[in-house]
């Protein structure tokens, strides 16, 4: 199967990954949620070649992740990178990667921590049921596929 062919599966992971798989797309994005705006910075955050790293930006552009806009009173034609709705929804996946990365990639624990800006803490993600607001394992989950996934055509069916 071919990487393209991820985003033909009637799967919201497989389809993601079509986008934000490729090893470069979470540094650049990284680099995003910490303000980066424009080229020099993400080369600067990310140590990506130009050349791939100018692939990439466009690529996170057409996936309507970034938008690429004059900056207001900006007199030169140097254009800048933000992120847009989409992009700023990726977050809290960031914020997984994060927090597993420093757990269990041999980090010193202490390399990087998010402080909450409103009460000053430092804290972590929590993925919790939005009904009854308990944590959400794993064991205590399943996927239910709807009548419109048969249509798409399930994996595994």
């Amino acid at each position: 199967m071919r990487h393209a062919d991820l985003a033909e599966q009637a799967c919201p992971v497989a389809r993601a990954s079509t986008i934000v798989g490729e090893r470069w797309v979470w540094p650049i994005l990284r680099s995003a949620f910490v303000g980066a705006r424009r080229f020099e910075d993400f080369q600067r955050g990310t140590g990506a070649a130009r050349t791939i790293l100018t692939d990439r930006l466009a690529r996170l552009v057409d996936d309507g992740i970034l938008s690429k806009d004059l900056p207001a009173g900006a007199d030169s034609g140097h254009r800048e990178y933000r992120l847009t709705e989409k992009g700023e929804a990726l977050y809290p996946v960031f914020l997984a990667l994060l927090q597993w990365g420093s757990e269990w990639t041999q980090l010193p624990a202490d390399t990087v921590a998010v402080e909450h800006s409103s009460c000053g803490h430092v804290t972590q993600p929590v993925v919790v049921c939005a009904a009854c607001h308990e944590p959400l394992a794993r064991r205590d989950t399943r996927a239910r596929y709807t009548p419109n996934a048969r249509t798409i055509g399930t994996p595994g069916r």
